[in-house]
């Protein structure tokens, strides 16, 4: 059974009202024998009816979602409600101190008009209040991210290049300036991703079709270059995902994590199943699932818990991957994707990151 709109919802207030004010103000003519009042009666009560209407019709051409509007017709039943109460209670007073109730209807339809059009106008803009806040956290979380990547990546990269820069004064460091240059690539192309990063955080993404099997190459042909760790891959031809740039940086930081978290001569293995069953095996949709698995000492105990999603566990010039692993989480939750945590068959820990396959007809190239 389908659900009322909102905007109906409020409409259909505002319906009722202008049925009521029309039969109520229509009985009037033909007991008075006059039409001047009742019409003039009419014109406000009726009025104020139709501006609820109006109201439902405009909260339709509004960008809300489902559960906005809902929120905005459920303040116009309450503001309906709250002014029909107190009206009445002012009845019970009178009555209670013997007073007549003279033509009672026409102030309670007055009532409940301006009950439900000030309910809808103070929905309408607490819906707005609400997703601005949500806006403005989004937007200070997308720099808490963007600052962290910048912070946390590019610090590896400069240290890697002032390294390696030192030993170019040496006889037979000629070698490392391709070290040097690639790291500084590196460095850019970190910048140049901190823009999708921050998109896909704030929901002004535009999902473009990504190749996450190409974007595993090219992130570990940069950790094989540089760290003493082995790598296990298991990569399809292609495994498009509906995404952007920012991908890479769910990439990197797994492998980085298990890399430099796992201590030397690691084993690290990385797998893209695009068929399905992984993300299957962890009880989600269909799509196309990464894998990052490590014969490292295991989850650390904020991972085990969860608690590495809070604010807290994010710190500090070390904080054992937390602030990587959050951005992980982050950014697939942004693309409507997961990321699982559990035990390797490797022995140590294993990261599943699944993201929603790209649709055949999805804007942009693979990548």
């Amino acid at each position: 059974m389908s659900t009322l709109r909102g905007h109906r919802a409020v409409s259909l207030i505002g319906a009722g009202l202008l049925v009521a004010a029309a039969v109520h103000h229509g009985a009037e003519i033909g007991a008075i024998g006059s039409s001047a009042g009742p019409l003039l009666a009419f014109a406000l009560d009726g009025g104020i009816a139709v501006a609820v209407l109006v109201a439902g019709r405009r909260i339709a051409r509004r960008d809300l979602s489902p559960a906005e509007e809902q929120r905005v017709a459920r303040w116009t039943a309450t503001g309906t409600v709250l002014a029909v109460a107190a009206f009445a209670a002012t009845l019970a007073v009178r009555a209670f101190e013997g007073r007549p109730l003279v033509e009672p209807a026409f102030p309670m339809l007055v009532a409940a008009g301006v009950g439900s059009l000030g309910g809808a106008i103070a929905g309408y803009y607490a819906v707005r209040q609400s997703a601005e806040a949500r806006r403005a956290r989004d937007a200070v979380r997308a720099v808490s991210f963007v600052n962290h990547l910048l912070r946390h990546d590019l610090r590896n990269d400069l240290s890697t290049i002032r390294g390696y820069a030192d030993l170019l004064d040496d006889p037979d460091g000629s070698g490392h300036a391709e070290t040097v240059a690639a790291k500084a690539s590196e460095g850019l192309e970190r910048i140049e991703a901190t823009s999708a990063v921050a998109d896909a955080i704030l929901g002004d993404a535009d999902s473009s079709r990504v190749d996450l099997a190409d974007t595993t190459r090219d992130v570990l042909a940069g950790v094989a270059d540089g760290e003493s760790a082995a790598i296990e891959t298991d990569l399809p031809d292609a495994a498009p995902v509906a995404a952007n740039d920012g991908v890479r940086s769910i990439v990197h930081n797994l492998v980085e994590n298990a890399v430099e978290h796992s201590g030397p001569g690691v084993t690290v293995r990385v797998a893209v199943r695009a068929d399905g069953d992984e993300a299957a095996r962890l009880g989600g949709d269909d799509g196309v699932a990464l894998v990052v698995e490590d014969d490292g000492p295991g989850l650390p105990p904020e991972v085990r818990d969860g608690s590495f999603l809070t604010d807290e566990a994010v710190g500090g010039a070390s904080d054992g991957g937390v602030s990587g692993l959050r951005l992980v989480a982050t950014l697939a939750d942004a693309y409507d994707g997961s990321l699982d945590t559990g035990e390797s068959s490797l022995g140590g820990a294993r990261f599943t990151v699944t993201l929603p396959h790209a649709p055949a007809d999805s804007a942009g190239s693979d990548t």
